[in-house]
């Protein structure tokens, strides 16, 4: 039965998979290898027919499901793509940003057929969870893909694939009595402030983040710091949040005496309740599914395993929602679960563990052996990923486990259990260490290369095939070896052949350009028209593509915001020097300030900057790159001309003419052999 569990649960992933990246060559490529492999371990095990047969049942039901579902939900609603029309929904979740602007989650009907989730981006109008929002006139677009957000990407897994834009005549209907969702969300919202008061901004949102997975206040510098100390997952509903509160709850019906299936129906509905305050995340559901096959192994006499449970887990949760194959939050539950319920305890199955070097010794492998199923998958959905996870997680994770105990108890007594200067002084010191740790270069990686990332999970299905075939350790070790030799390498080798041109990334939105010329590990920064999300691009192209030092940052608009934005943007970055255009002094004085009036020239290893009034002017040895942003001076002047700002009104279109009102986020390498490329970001 176990056999069967497991081979069903993978074969209908590998069918989502292989449906949702049909058309992309690489991945159906990984995905083959996948099948490949799932067919080369059923030979290895002597799987009977009976068995693939039902792995193939499973397979094709997957790719029928999820053909299905793009048919009946994900067409019907793109084809309202640019159409207008009326919508009217039920308010699913509320995200508030600065500036008194409120995304919402809606739920509902387009002109009172078509059902759709959508998203709803709009200054606040003071709705809340459970309220229903009408609106009588706006037009539907597809999500959207920016360099900054990919939202048709985070939406996509939960069935959202359009937003609302040109809203008007907006009525918010309230109920007559507020819905069990909405109680618990203001219950959390509470909770959320409570840690806010007692532990301070920072370490109320670490708490906030511990116990409820909520990171929309975090200050982003923070998460940065978590995320490269390699404690994120903390930050993120799962295994270890249910584990802790089913503990706590199931040792304390254990005291009472309390009868094991009334005890049973109890946890019950504390999973229930720790999955929506934390907002129905798919890791949270995962963990509560397979907090539910152990306790129900031990209820009905059963046995069972993690390997078994995380297979069921997954084969319900990918049934239920066919697109939760995009969901980066989900293949990382199920990915870090493997590795440390299932690959960890196979490598280390042998390890002596008497004394306390021993005892260090296979943690650590532990560690390693779940960082090595994790570590793929964080290089291909985020900017960077930690190094040192192994040794961060044995010194940090049981501090965090020890916070986020009590601020659980704190959570699910009303606020009876009252300790939370315990955490207060426990997130201090993790926010410091964080912020110490984030410093140090070679404690994070950065990987940008997606070629080189789908070759790491090429490897990593090596390494799952030698596992399956050989079953020896020492193959399994030299593989992993192989893969971590091939993933530094190439991507040396991808930086080094980077680092012998001159790149200059043209980042913002429309006509609003900043411009970063990098070259041998180093960068400038020239911000041509001061807008306010200029800092935001900056920030995640230098952590993108692994560039921790500015030697210039020119600020040429709106000057004062602009120091600070980038001040707050770039605080893990360090900045030789700011230029900064005209007289104006900025709120923050330093001593690698130079200002300038008209224009100012930098000369750089390999490239020069010359800086007007009209726009700029990136040379090299056989290269010239002009940017205008002024419309009197609108006519290509150089071998490749960049029009921004006022000028990228105008109509020249000439071929060497690029403008930044029609496209925006790329890069243009100058090589030197009097050549250049433009690549899009």
């Amino acid at each position: 039965m176990k056999r069967k569990m497991i081979g069903a649960a993978a074969a209908y992933m590998a069918g989502l998979f292989f449906a949702s990246f049909f058309t992309d060559p690489v991945l159906m490529i990984i995905a083959g290898a996948v099948i490949a492999t799932a067919l080369l371990a059923g030979r290895k095990y002597d799987f009977r027919a009976v068995d693939h047969c039902i792995m193939a049942v499973f397979f094709g039901a997957a790719v029928l499901a999820f053909n299905a579902y793009t048919a009946m939900r994900y067409a019907p609603a793109v084809e309202m793509d640019g159409q207008d029309g009326s919508f009217r929904g039920e308010v699913l979740s509320v995200q508030h940003y600065s500036g008194d602007n409120t995304s919402y989650v809606l739920k509902g009907s387009i002109n009172g057929i078509k059902k759709a989730k959508l998203s709803f981006f709009a200054n606040s109008l003071e709705a809340e969870t459970g309220d229903t929002i009408d609106i009588g006139s706006c037009t539907f677009e597809k999500l959207s893909k920016d360099y900054l957000f990919d939202s048709e990407k985070y939406y996509r897994s939960d069935g959202i694939f359009l937003e609302i834009t040109k809203a008007s005549d907006i009525n918010i209907l309230r109920p007559s009595k507020r819905s069990i969702k909405a109680a618990v969300n203001d219950y959390r919202e509470k909770i959320i402030y409570d840690f806010h008061v007692a532990l301070g901004r920072d370490s109320g949102d670490l708490l906030a983040g511990m116990v409820f997975g909520e990171k929309r206040g975090m200050d982003h510098n923070v998460k940065t710091a978590v995320y490269r100390c390699g404690i994120g997952h903390i930050l993120a509903v799962s295994g270890l949040h249910v584990s802790i509160a089913v503990f706590i709850l199931m040792s304390l019906l254990r005291l009472l005496r309390v009868n094991k299936y009334l005890s049973f129906a109890v946890m019950e509905l504390l999973l229930l309740f720790l999955v929506t305050m934390a907002n129905y995340p798919v890791s949270a559901v995962r963990a509560a599914i397979m907090m539910n096959f152990l306790y129900a192994a031990g209820l009905f006499r059963r046995q069972n395993d993690t390997f078994n449970s995380l297979a069921g887990a997954v084969l319900m949760i990918c049934i239920c929602q066919p697109y939760v194959v995009y969901d980066e939050g989900f293949i990382l539950s199920v990915a870090g679960t493997f590795g440390i319920g299932v690959f960890a305890p196979y490598m280390t199955k042998n390890m002596p563990d008497d004394t306390a070097l021993q005892s260090f010794t296979k943690k650590t492998a532990v560690m390693l052996c779940t960082m090595l199923c994790v570590f793929p998958f964080s290089l291909l959905y985020f900017d960077e990923t930690s190094l040192i996870s192994p040794i961060t997680n044995m010194l940090v994770v049981p501090l965090c486990s020890v916070s986020m105990t009590i601020g659980l108890l704190y959570a699910l007594t009303g606020g009876i259990f009252d300790l939370l200067f315990i955490p207060k002084v426990i997130n201090e010191f993790i926010l410091r260490f964080s912020d110490s740790i984030s410093r140090i270069r070679f404690t994070y990686f950065s990987g940008s290369n997606r070629a080189v990332i789908y070759g790491l999970l090429i490897c990593m299905i090596i390494t799952v095939l030698t596992a399956a075939m050989f079953r020896n350790r020492k193959f399994i070790c030299g593989a992993a070896a192989f893969s971590a030799a091939f993933l530094f390498i190439a991507s040396a080798a991808v930086k080094l052949g980077r680092n012998s041109h001159t790149v200059i990334a043209v980042l913002g939105k429309g006509s609003n350009a900043v411009v970063v010329v990098s070259r041998d590990n180093s960068a400038d920064i020239i911000d041509i028209s001061g807008h306010y999300r200029s800092a935001d691009y900056v920030r995640k192209y230098l952590t993108v593509n692994g560039i921790s030092h500015v030697d210039y940052a020119v600020l040429t608009q709106k000057v004062q915001s602009g120091y600070v934005s980038y001040g707050k943007e770039l605080e893990f970055t360090d900045i030789s020097n700011w230029i900064i255009s005209g007289e104006t002094e900025i709120p923050l004085k330093s001593d690698n300030i130079t200002y300038y009036s008209n224009d100012i020239t930098i000369l750089e290893n390999g490239y020069d900057i010359n800086i007007t009034d009209t726009g700029i002017t990136i040379s090299t040895d056989s290269r010239k790159v002009r940017f205008i942003s002024d419309s009197k001076e609108h006519a290509a002047a150089s071998e490749l001309t960049v029009l921004c700002g006022k000028a990228a009104k105008g109509e020249d279109k000439a071929e060497n003419i690029l403008d930044l009102s029609e496209n925006n986020n790329f890069e243009i390498v100058l090589s030197d052999s009097d050549s250049f490329t433009i690549r899009r970001l």
